[in-house]
């Protein structure tokens, strides 16, 4: 009988012959690509989509504004409507390191020494008052509303944020009262102009 090694030899394992050769290194081209395309997804995740992460707020000042006095803020009913809705305004106002109530209706600027303002300016920079984590930077185009808002600021509230023309701010003024878009129009003779429209906030 005869061997039936003999005459054809002794077969070569598949991964030594060249069909095997080809197909393990295109098998390690797909692997390569893959995990390229893992890390690339992997990277993207938690990408910046537009909205404030980082405010480029400054350290709040040690004094309170000219505005302000050792009296706790005072306290004004919520406006009526709906929550997420228009919201009252906009309007224009005049922003100085007196500060503006956006608690009053409608919002006013300080004249002089006043406990119930919300933000003032402490030159270029926009502060919160008291000092807390009352304003986030928009930075999506268009006007926020006011669930934006309140993400925005259940996120990325900072105390205080250096602003320019143009830049959209998302405020809440002290216990949650009112929910505000704030945008810097221009520079003004004494100040900036903002235009503000204001939300009942979550204590509402």
């Amino acid at each position: 009988m005869t061997d039936p090694q003999q005459g054809s030899g002794r077969r070569e394992p598949f991964w030594q012959t060249m069909a095997g050769m080809l197909t393990a290194v295109a098998a390690l081209i797909t692997a390569i690509v893959g995990a390229a395309a893992f890390v690339h997804q992997i990277g993207g995740f938690g990408a910046d989509d537009g909205q404030q992460t980082s405010t480029g707020a400054t350290a709040p000042p040690s004094t309170a504004p000219s505005s302000a006095a050792t009296a706790g803020p005072a306290v004004t009913p919520p406006r009526a409507g709906s929550l997420d809705g228009a919201g009252a305004g906009p309007y224009e106002l005049l922003f100085t390191n007196n500060g503006v109530d956006l608690d009053a209706d409608p919002p006013k600027v300080a004249t002089g020494p006043d406990p119930s303002v919300d933000i003032y300016d402490t030159g270029n920079v926009m502060t919160s008052y008291p000092a807390w984590s009352g304003l986030a930077k928009w930075g999506q185009p268009g006007a926020p509303q006011r669930q934006h808002c309140l993400s925005l600021l259940n996120s990325f509230a900072t105390s205080n944020s250096r602003y320019v023309k143009g830049s959209r701010y998302c405020v809440r003024t002290q216990g949650d009262l009112h929910v505000a878009a704030v945008e810097f129009v221009e520079p003004m003779s004494g100040g900036w102009k903002i235009r503000v429209t204001v939300w009942p906030g979550t204590a509402s």
